[in-house]
Formats: structure tokens, C-alpha cells, sequence
């Protein structure tokens, strides 16, 4: 009987593309550290990708030197800069009773958040906020480089620009006359107008007697440096919470961008490819519009605080915080790839 001859199993060759992403998975294995290391470390604050602090002052000390330097200009012309152009005001027996007076002849009441309070509410919440999820949750000193740089900008520009638009065109305060107390009847001649109330116009300094620093003051209504810092700073924190978020734009799996440790190439690329794959939840969790529309919120409050303690007027505000909530976008996309662009929208550009 013949012997039963078997023929040897074949063998395939190895497909190149599965040993690449098998090498791929045991170098991000042997990089990632132990479980119960990796929980650990989740409450230790830090960086992946933190440059040398030499390195890091050579690509921003310009960027920060031009912030300072307008926070230094703003101050200079607030505090010691006139008013540029003359505000006329007509001036009568019985004033207080008509609607000029009703407009302009509020009690003067003190601020409910001062200047100093609303500058340091303004950069140091968003700051707080934008620095803790950096240091604990995306741990991209990329990212938070760019968001604190990006913050810093959107306040620094926002404040010099109404700085200058409150020493040329200004506007009277609610409780102007309040702290004018001028003179009635003048002493002085004043400009004359055309028509049947045959009113007289004068400026502050021909007819007031109240001190001369809450005068030039109360001449600097428009516009409000409370809303333009407010939304500024709240904008740049809504926006860059909507782009990481991705409240009104597709959500990635893994929540906040970059929380691997992979390198920066290898995340915007898995994130991308996500994207482009589809690979999203359908629907947005109503949290993430509640986080979004919180610093908007706050924005809303220092603003219309001035409003109520009658250092304002509403057209003030508005006009403010459209100013603060354009510097707000003009800045992110400087530091942003996009603003709206639920893509890219949170990754930093290069510098």
C-alpha cells in the first residue's frame, strides 16, 4: 500500500501594509504609559508638547510686547487725554423737566463692577478657564499658546480702539448733569440756534462747576469699555468652546481635540479622517449649547450692569460689545485655522 504522501502547508507571504500598522501599534503602546499611570498622571497638570521657554519667548515676545503696549496707550489716553472735540449741550431755566434733562439728569450712582473689576474679570476668567482645560484636558501647550495669545489680542486691540472712539466722539453720561451741576442762568454766551426754541448750546467747560475729573468722565459715555472688554474676552472663550465642542458642527468621538498621546500630525490626521469618514454622533448634547452660551451670559450681565447704575446708555452698549465681539472673531481667526469651520476650527495655526 502506497504511502500517503502530504504536501506541506503553503505559506503567504507577510502583506507589508498589517506588519506596518502592527510596528504602528506597538510604538504607540510602548510610548503610552500603564493604566493606573496614565489615571494618575490625569490629575498632575501638564504639557506634551511644551517648547523650551527660550524657544517659546522667541516666537511671542512681540506679540506680547504689542498687547502691553496698547494696554499702556489705552490707559495713557484714558487717563490723561481731554476730550478731543467739543460736546454741546443746551442749557435753560427748567431743564431738569424736559426731555434733555429726563435723558441726562439721572442721579449719579456708583458703578456696580468698576473699570478695574470689569478688566480683570474680562482676561482673567477666560484666561483661568482657557489655561485649566489646556494644563488638565487637551494637556497641548500648542493649543493653549495659541488660545491665551489669541484672548490677549481680542482685549489689547478691543480696548486701545474704544479708548480712541471715547476721546474723539464720546457723549454725555445719563447722570451728567448730575455731576456737571452747571451754572443756571450761564454767565456765558453760548451758541445760538436757528428756530422757535432759540435754545442756547455750550460746553462743559464754559458752564459747569462740579469736579473736573468726573466731568471729562461723564463725557466719555460712547462706547461702553465695560461691554467692549466683556465680549471681547467672553467671545474669544464662546468661541473657542463652540470650536472644541463642536456645538454647532459635527462631534469627534474623543471629545476634547488632541487628548492622545500621539503627536500633533498623527491627531489632526485621525481627526480628520473621522470626520471625513462620518464617524460623528448624529445629535449635539444640550450641555455643550448651556457651556457655550455661558460666557455670552456673563458678557450680557458686566455690560447691562451699566445700564442700571445709569453710566450708560443701551445704544452704548450695543455698539461695545459689537466692537468687542468683532475683535473677538478677527483675533481667534489669527490664531485659528477657521472660526466656523467645524474642520479646523480648533487647531492652532503654525507660528
Amino acid at each position: 500500500m502506497d504511502a500517503v504522501t502530504k504536501t506541506p502547508p503553503v505559506v503567504r507571504p507577510p502583506n507589508s501594509s498589517s506588519l506596518i500598522d502592527a510596528n504602528k501599534d506597538l510604538e504607540i503602546a510602548s510610548t503610552q504609559p500603564p493604566v493606573q499611570h496614565r489615571r494618575r498622571d490625569a490629575f498632575i497638570p501638564g504639557f506634551r508638547d511644551r517648547p523650551p521657554f527660550i524657544q517659546w519667548l522667541r516666537r511671542n515676545w512681540l506679540d506680547i510686547a504689542t498687547q502691553l503696549l496698547c494696554l499702556l496707550t489705552s490707559f495713557l489716553i484714558y487717563t490723561f487725554s481731554p476730550p478731543l472735540l467739543p460736546r454741546y449741550f443746551p442749557l435753560y431755566p427748567g431743564i431738569e423737566r424736559s426731555g434733555f434733562g429726563r435723558k441726562y439728569g439721572q442721579p449719579y450712582m456708583g458703578e456696580y463692577v468698576s473699570t478695574l473689576t470689569s478688566a480683570i474679570v474680562s482676561f482673567g476668567a477666560p484666561a483661568a478657564i482657557l489655561g485649566a482645560i489646556a494644563l488638565w484636558g487637551t494637556r497641548r501647550f500648542r493649543d493653549g499658546n495659541a488660545a491665551l495669545i489669541g484672548l490677549g489680542y481680542a482685549l489689547a486691540t478691543a480696548t486701545l480702539f474704544q479708548s480712541f472712539m471715547k476721546i474723539l466722539i464720546g457723549g454725555l453720561r445719563p447722570h451728567f448733569l448730575s455731576i456737571c451741576a452747571p451754572s443756571i442762568p450761564p454767565s456765558r454766551l453760548g451758541l445760538n440756534t436757528p428756530g422757535p426754541s432759540n435754545h442756547l448750546y455750550f460746553t462743559a467747560s464754559q458752564v459747569c462747576t462740579g469736579e473736573k475729573g468726573k466731568i471729562k468722565e461723564a463725557q466719555m459715555s460712547f462706547p461702553s469699555g465695560h461691554a467692549c472688554a466683556a465680549f471681547a474676552g467672553f467671545g474669544f472663550l464662546a468661541l473657542w468652546l463652540n470650536a472644541h465642542l463642536k456645538v454647532f458642527g459635527r462631534e469627534l468621538r474623543s471629545g476634547f481635540p488632541h487628548t492622545t498621546g500621539a503627536s500633533k500630525i498623527e491627531s489632526n490626521a485621525v481627526e480628520e479622517k473621522q470626520l471625513d469618514d462620518g464617524r460623528h454622533r448624529g445629535r449635539i448634547q444640550h450641555w455643550k449649547l448651556v457651556v457655550f452660551a455661558a460666557p455670552l451670559c456673563i458678557a450680557f450681565l458686566l455690560a447691562s450692569s451699566k445700564i442700571r447704575d445709569g453710566w450708560h446708555h443701551p445704544v452704548d452698549i450695543i455698539f461695545g460689545g459689537l466692537v468687542g465681539t468683532a475683535f473677538a472673531h478677527m483675533a481667534y481667526r489669527m490664531v485659528y485655522r477657521s472660526v466656523y469651520n467645524w474642520r479646523n476650527n480648533h487647531i492652532p495655526m503654525e507660528k
